[in-house]
């Protein structure tokens, strides 16, 4: 469990760091470019996470292949030559998502979205560089993939938190002093995305430390393509419910109500931030259990990670949820802002987090290698979520897309959990219910609703401040104290340094 330890640490360090320079920045942007132009932003992620389903599943396989290989040092070369296959496949999609993303600028441009203040051919320009900076970064997830696989976790974590500050203060210092326009946003995004897969990709190659620079080999494919099948789907799956209700409010809303939703949506991402060190860190120790056919330390890793996943998200999401416009007054210091986006930041972040206490069961099903529970779930919830959330965009704008979101990801949290533990671990279904999830939700909710009729609106920046520093850590703290796992751990450790 040391390297568990070792690169939740890192995983959390980076990304603590990437959400400060993810956020700090945006009420800047939207000031010297405007919220249109940030609005273009909110393009450029969607069109980013839409085009990651080309990824195949690739960036997981090279990762499970990496841990798997990288326990004997005579597979240094197969390890080589897995990388290299995958690569060649990954940059051939990289060259192809930059091309179909310039084709598609005109059409974005002009026929798509919604622009009062600027002009079609300032859209179209941006696209374009946006095209570039979408095909340079793209490659990323798979070196992330191979190197979070032969637990460098450190070193991806150090290397992002580089780059992320490199793109957002770089930003800022090019849109104030040089050009506050869109077009000079993603040129420099163009630069630091061409270093960063420089970096990232030498990172990779070193670590391999194998003698032969690789090979493309089909038969790497043949023994993957499985794996690879079901990630594919999943990733495919995955992104439509992701990124759908971004696609239909950018076509139905104006290109600044768009940039509130994703102003609302960066705010409430954050929480990811919390997610993914947790499932970066517990899904390869995961996969090794599984191989191994320990069954006792797997079930309490699994419940140790599924509690430390509640601890670390329901805390920040519901004191998000219940105090989201004392936050964004304190934080975006812009009425507008506030009055159009704080009921956003509540469903999203209350939504964002039933999707992170699913993310520990997901990990053991892939740990299993099983793909296919993941895969029909997505299914029915994107024939299902189409045609609700386009009705509820309809009827209640950018909010009704933020209630869909919510509703779905409470399915998830209450259907698909029954079907895994009739397979999986099936004695601990209601241990996960009750004491993973369901302790530290309610002390939590408790905190936060006694702390919400304590604190009133207009109080004093200081005090208001304060006041919601100590309700977070009060939930935290009750949060950790009702999961048996993590309050067992930190009383041993209180005990030895004693």
């Amino acid at each position: 469990m040391s390297s568990v330890k070792r690169n939740l640490i890192a995983n959390y360090l980076g990304s603590a760091w990437i959400a400060l320079m993810g956020l700090v920045f945006v009420p800047y942007y939207i000031r010297l470019m405007g919220v249109e132009a940030y609005g273009i932003v909110g393009v450029f992620a969607s069109l980013q996470a839409i085009f990651a389903v080309l990824d195949l599943g690739l960036s997981h396989t090279l990762s499970r292949e990496m841990a798997r290989l990288c326990v004997n040092h005579r597979n240094t070369d197969l390890m080589a030559d897995t990388a290299r296959t995958l690569e060649v496949i990954y940059w051939v999609f990289a060259l192809s998502v930059a091309a179909i993303v310039a084709l598609l600028a005109y059409f974005i441009s002009y026929h798509w979205l919604n622009p009062v203040q600027l002009s079609r051919e300032s859209l179209l320009e941006a696209l374009l560089v946006m095209a570039l900076v979408i095909g340079l970064r793209w490659p990323v997830a798979l070196y992330m993939g191979g190197l979070n696989g032969l637990q460098r976790q450190t070193l991806v974590n150090v290397l992002l938190g580089v780059f992320v500050t490199l793109q957002g203060a770089g930003a800022l210092a090019v849109l104030w002093f040089i050009e506050p326009t869109i077009r000079a946003f993603f040129l420099w995004q163009a630069l630091i995305a061409l270093l960063q897969v420089v970096a990232f990709r030498g990172a990779l190659w070193h670590s391999i430390s194998s003698t032969s620079s690789g090979a493309f080999r089909k038969e790497v494919l043949a023994g993957l393509w499985r794996f690879a099948a079901g990630m594919s789907g999943i990733s495919i799956l995955t992104t439509i419910l992701t990124q759908l209700d971004k696609v239909i409010l950018s076509r139905l809303l104006s290109l600044s109500e768009f940039g509130y939703y994703t102003f609302a949506a960066t705010v409430a991402g954050v929480l990811y931030r919390l997610i993914g060190p947790v499932f970066t860190a517990y899904y390869p120790r995961l996969t090794a259990l599984v191989s191994t056919g320990d069954n006792t330390v797997l079930r309490r890793t699994y419940h140790q990670g599924s509690q430390l996943m509640a601890a670390v998200v329901l805390p920040v999401a519901i004191i998000l949820a219940f105090f989201s416009r004392d936050i964004l007054e304190l934080w975006a210091r812009d009425p507008e802002i506030v009055d159009r986006t704080h009921l956003l930041v509540s469903l999203l972040a209350i939504g964002n987090a039933f999707n992170g206490l699913m993310n520990m069961p997901y990990a053991l099903q892939l740990a299993h290698g099983w793909t296919s529970l993941a895969f029909y779930s997505n299914t029915i919830a994107v024939i299902v979520l189409i045609p609700a959330i386009y009705f509820a965009v309809l009827h209640a704008g950018a909010a009704g897309a933020a209630v869909v979101w919510l509703v779905l990801n409470s399915a998830y949290l209450l259907v698909s959990i029954q079907f895994m533990h009739r397979r999986l671990l099936i004695s601990e279904k209601w241990s996960w219910y009750i004491n993973d999830i369901g302790k530290p939700m309610l002390v939590t909710l408790i905190i936060a609703a006694i702390g919400r009729a304590i604190i009133t609106n207009g109080l004093p920046e200081m005090q208001a401040t304060f006041s919601l520093v100590t309700i977070f850590c009060l939930a935290m703290a009750g949060a950790i104290g009702s999961s048996g796992f993590l309050r067992h751990s930190l009383l041993r450790q209180f005990s030895r340094s004693h």
